[in-house]
């Protein structure tokens, strides 16, 4: 039988197999894969089998036909699981107990001996769906997206290694959640989780944290360190970093001290870009380019806009404490339809503009439009006209639709959209400003 995933942090897994060795090969193949903390239980005798199934609840259950004597014994122990997901294991010339065991509930049958890696990669692909949902909510790598999926799957391989990771993206596009997220997701999540800005801390500082028992690396121990821009890295600090990685170790406790520490790298540029002169060693480049993440833009997946500015109007009301600020369709469509060349920081800096203008305001499109078009021109707070500055309103109506089809590249059916007028609207308007205009002119 199939079911989905339980709603638990913990995959519990049932291994029922007198052969040791074939036991052995699926159990580090789920170890190396699965990046989600796991409870695996194994048992060489049927009766055991059924003892442990009838007091435990199992996400996973794989049985050797032979151990559990054969089809008929596989369905009679199928019957007594609570839901969850079978799989047997037997001899791949016997089509009638395959046959068979399908019919009584198994998920596949898997063939004999056990190829651990291709079983590992099933078990994952049932539970990636819930992983990712799971990365989303707690690291903030919000969407849903084809782009932050798919970053989110990668993510949960890589996370369960030891080796280093490389993460690059362009600026605000969240390279350090990701790296939270590598972290929240490894072995070593219980453990610190250390940043070191190589861009601005002072070259003397980056080679005593890299170096020193009071330093960043050995505070790190035992978990995770980021070092964040690490193309900025000086020679010194490199080397430093270098003779961790060579050795495992830091000078400074009696000639040497032995750390376990995870290193995550990011940086704006891809990583074949740092190599050379004026950039990484060649040694280090090689020791970093071994699990790589590449964070995609705003602009590759605008599609999360929406739920990002409902997760991040949230926080910014929850945070402010101050009136609830809301935002019409309209306006979220608004939003939704710009680039973001700053990505995901400049939309929460657009946002926090909106909601520090209109607090408990519901914010509409055309107040969108002047923060998105130009931000800089937009005052802290806004302030009464005077009368000398009130204009005529088509002038401001030329102004607003003028400034929402520039937001949206000359498309005139967005504009038309994000203002909550129809197409044939902003043509009329626009014929009858540039009447306005001749009348004004003559």
């Amino acid at each position: 039988m199939s079911v989905g995933p339980r709603s638990t942090s913990t995959v519990r897994l049932l291994i029922v197999d007198a052969d040791v060795s074939s036991r052995r090969v699926v159990r580090k193949a789920l170890e190396a894969r699965i990046a989600r903390p796991m409870l695996i239980l194994e048992t060489a005798e049927h009766d055991a089998a059924r003892v442990m199934a009838g007091k435990q609840t199992f996400d996973v259950v794989a049985i050797d036909l032979e151990t559990i004597g054969g089809p008929a014994a596989f369905r009679a122990f199928t019957e007594q699981l609570t839901p969850t997901t079978v799989y047997a294991m037997g001899d791949p010339t016997d089509v009638q107990a395959a046959v068979a065991c399908v019919r009584a509930g198994a998920a596949d049958f898997i063939e004999k001996p056990v190829d651990g890696t291709a079983f590992a990669r099933r078990v994952e692909r049932q539970f990636v769906e819930s992983i990712a949902n799971t990365v989303d909510e707690a690291d903030g790598l919000i969407g849903s997206s084809p782009a932050t999926r798919a970053l989110s799957e990668q993510i949960l391989r890589v996370a369960p290694s030891l080796g280093p990771v490389f993460i690059s993206g362009e600026a605000g596009s969240g390279k350090s959640l990701v790296a939270r997220a590598v972290h929240g997701r490894s072995r070593r999540r219980n453990g610190p989780f250390v940043t070191l800005d190589c861009a601005r801390t002072p070259v003397d500082r980056l080679v005593a944290d890299l170096s020193e028992p009071d330093g960043a690396l050995a505070t790190a121990d035992g978990g995770t360190l980021f070092l964040d821009e690490v193309g900025h890295l000086p020679d010194p600090a490199q080397m430093a970093l270098m003779r961790f990685l060579d050795t495992g170790e830091i000078a400074g406790f009696d000639g040497g001290h032995r750390l376990s520490v995870r290193i995550i790298a990011s940086s704006r540029r891809p990583l074949d870009d740092l190599s050379g002169p004026a950039g990484l060693r060649q040694d280090l480049y090689f020791r970093l380019n071994v699990l790589t993440l590449a964070v995609p833009p705003l602009r590759d997946r605008t599609e999360d806009i929406p739920l990002l500015v409902d997760t991040m109007v949230r926080q910014i009301n929850r945070d402010s404490g101050s009136r609830y600020t809301r935002f019409t369709a309209a306006a979220v469509q608004c939003l939704a339809g710009r680039t973001w060349p700053g990505n995901v920081a400049e939309l929460r800096a657009a946002l926090e503009n909106l909601m520090t203008l209109y607090p408990g305001d519901l914010v509409t499109a055309d107040m969108v439009v002047p923060i998105i078009v130009a931000p800089a021109a937009i005052a802290a707070t806004p302030r009464k006209k005077l009368a000398a500055e009130v204009r005529p309103l088509w002038m401001e109506e030329a102004r607003v639709i003028d400034e929402a089809i520039a937001a949206f590249d000359g498309n005139i059916a967005k504009a038309a959209a994000a203002l909550e007028i129809s197409p044939s609207t902003i043509y009329r308007k626009r014929r009858d400003i540039e009447e306005a205009m001749a009348a004004r002119s003559a």
